[in-house]
């Protein structure tokens, strides 16, 4: 209860609350539209289901007022971490999601009707492309977490590793040994993976947000359907890692 209560009072706890119900509505929106026959009905709760998805839209993007200044402390704060790799990613992440979440604030104003007149496609377009360099560096930072761990593995794996077993892999054919290789290397992955709950997490986020971008921007084309899916499954996950925060991956 004290858990869900600390939940409920954090203002990005309830934007993935928003979200989350967004794309649960574009999820049954896909699949009322290619279940239904073209009733009355159906379209009634079609059109009911697409009002509600514009207006959580518009309070997702009032909760996320201010945002921007979040995202640049993160950005002051990443500039201290010793390694450089993380250093550029995540900076470079902060200042891609604050220039986004500006964006985002400047639609948010078109579409209330503070700034008529608005360019919104214009607009919208240019926070959906830094929406996408932001999971972009995210996926990459991702990435060499893996490598990271993936060496450290390997080399706890050729200390465990008698003399004998090496010869015996010498001496087997170059295919086979090939094979084996890439087995051991998926075998690491996994384990990696799975010893590493908050990476793996992280890694599934960001993978399941980078259709959303990539979708609206127009560089790869999808169904409504796998759209929802893919945004309902990264907010479920957000709202498991603020419940959990040992499971969010630090830095």
């Amino acid at each position: 209860m004290e858990a869900w209560v600390r939940f409920s009072a954090q203002s990005q706890a309830r934007e993935r609350l928003l979200r989350a119900a967004q794309y649960a509505c574009v999820l049954a929106g896909a699949a009322l539209s290619r279940s239904g026959s073209g009733s009355g009905g159906s379209s009634g709760t079609l059109s009911r289901l697409q009002q509600l998805e514009a207006h959580l839209s518009l309070g997702r993007k009032l909760l996320r007022l201010g945002g921007s200044a979040e995202a640049l402390g993160g950005a002051q704060r990443s500039l201290h971490l010793p390694d450089p790799v993380l250093r550029f990613c995540l900076t470079l992440s902060h200042l891609n999601r604050a220039l986004y979440l500006a964006c985002d604030n400047v639609l948010w104003a078109g579409k209330t009707g503070v700034l008529p007149g608005l360019a919104m496609e214009k607009w919208s377009q240019r926070s959906f492309r830094y929406y996408l360099f932001a999971l972009v560096v995210n996926l990459s930072r991702d990435a060499y977490e893996i490598r990271l761990l993936l060496e450290r593995a390997e080399a706890a794996r050729k200390r465990s590793k008698s003399p004998e077993s090496r010869a015996q892999l010498q001496a087997e054919g170059r295919l086979q040994h090939l094979r084996l290789q890439l087995q051991l290397q998926l075998q690491l992955l996994l384990q990696v993976l799975r010893d590493n709950p908050p990476l793996l997490l992280d890694l599934l986020r960001n993978a399941c947000d980078l259709l959303i971008p990539l979708e609206k921007l127009g560089l790869c084309r999808s169904s409504p359907a796998i759209v929802g899916f893919c945004g309902l499954a990264s907010s479920l996950l957000s709202i498991i890692t603020i419940l959990h925060p040992w499971l969010k991956l630090k830095p």
